[in-house]
């Protein structure tokens, strides 16, 4: 399973939500996963899969939002943005979430430094986040919502596992550089 690609992108992660400070300043600032999605549409599943990964590692030092049990949708999106916002004042925000491309990209996972637009599917378009995970789980060319309905469960999980280890990895490589120094 492990790649060049995978290291990169956890490192790029890792390089985006940390920086690249020698003397480790932004550990001062919370880090809070929110992840988007709903486990009642397969290709929507994966953001809280992942949230429902991280937030079982006891040993993961971080606030996790958006499970199968307590899933960040396109309808209480915005209560739990701005709870989290509320909660978390200056805390580097990493958002994740499902999303179409073309079918050469299906299963391919992007750190983005600008966030998540979560339920861009249903029309709304406001980003979220310091950091961005978004995993291609479906091909954009037919309609969206079928593309999401019709996305293999399994290989929906395969992604998320592949995502929270990325997370994990990036988190546990910078706390494990910190206590280092």
């Amino acid at each position: 399973m492990c790649n060049c690609f995978f290291f990169e992108t956890a490192f790029r992660l890792r390089t985006a939500v940390f920086g690249n400070n020698a003397d480790m300043q932004n550990t001062a600032r919370q880090l809070v996963i929110v992840c988007f999605g709903t486990p009642a549409i397969a290709g929507d599943s994966l953001g809280p899969e992942v949230g429902t990964l991280l937030r079982d590692d006891k040993d993961f030092p971080a606030f996790v939002y958006g499970t199968l049990d307590h899933p960040i949708t396109g309808r209480n999106m915005n209560d739990w943005i701005s709870f989290v916002k509320e909660a978390h004042k200056d805390a580097v925000f990493v958002a994740v979430d499902a999303c179409l491309g073309d079918e050469r990209n299906l299963g391919k996972i992007s750190v983005r430094s600008d966030g998540v637009c979560p339920a861009a599917v249903g029309g709304k378009k406001s980003r979220f986040g310091d950091v961005g995970i978004i995993a291609v789980v479906g091909d954009k060319s037919q309609d969206a919502l079928t593309a999401l309905m019709q996305a293999n469960s399994l290989y929906v999980s395969e992604l998320a596992y592949k995502v929270s280890f990325m997370i994990k990895a990036a988190v546990r490589d910078f706390c494990n550089a910190e206590t280092a120094f």
